[in-house]
């Protein structure tokens, strides 16, 4: 099964918490995973300087928060999977929550896409995304 990329992220970030004593030094920082992935969307998806700012914004804030719960599933002796995997879905759907109020629909759609999550959509002739029911019925009707 392809994991996507937001969640392999997200357990990036838990494994930087678990291994944080022993290698404290070498994994890198919240700020720079989200300013890396940032930059990653820019290009994607062409995001201008305040969608950058914004999504860069969302994305520390939302990292900074999973890393927080996971820390404290941790902490707490869990050790259930799925509480894990809860946990990264709850923050995940809050973060393209946040990202839906900040990117136009093509590259929310875009960012669907990228994550796994678009499947959904295709891309017409004219380079925009569209649900596949809705392309099946413009080439049933031409007009």
């Amino acid at each position: 099964m392809k994991k996507t990329f937001f969640m392999a992220l997200m357990f990036l970030v838990f494994g930087a918490v678990c291994s944080y004593a022993q290698n404290n030094d070498k994994e890198p920082t919240i700020e720079e995973m989200a300013e890396k992935h940032t930059k990653d969307l820019v290009r994607r998806l062409g995001l201008n300087e305040s969608q950058e700012f914004y999504v860069d914004s969302i994305l520390v804030t939302n990292y900074t928060g999973v890393k927080s719960a996971l820390e404290d599933l941790q902490r707490s002796g869990m050790q259930d999977p799925e509480n894990y995997r809860h946990v990264n879905e709850s923050w995940q759907q809050k973060t393209l929550d946040a990202l839906k109020k900040v990117l136009d629909e093509q590259q929310y759609i875009g960012y669907l896409r990228y994550i796994g999550k678009g499947k959904d959509y295709k891309k017409g002739k004219d380079g925009k995304w569209y649900l596949k029911s809705e392309l099946k019925k413009q080439s049933k009707n031409p007009q």
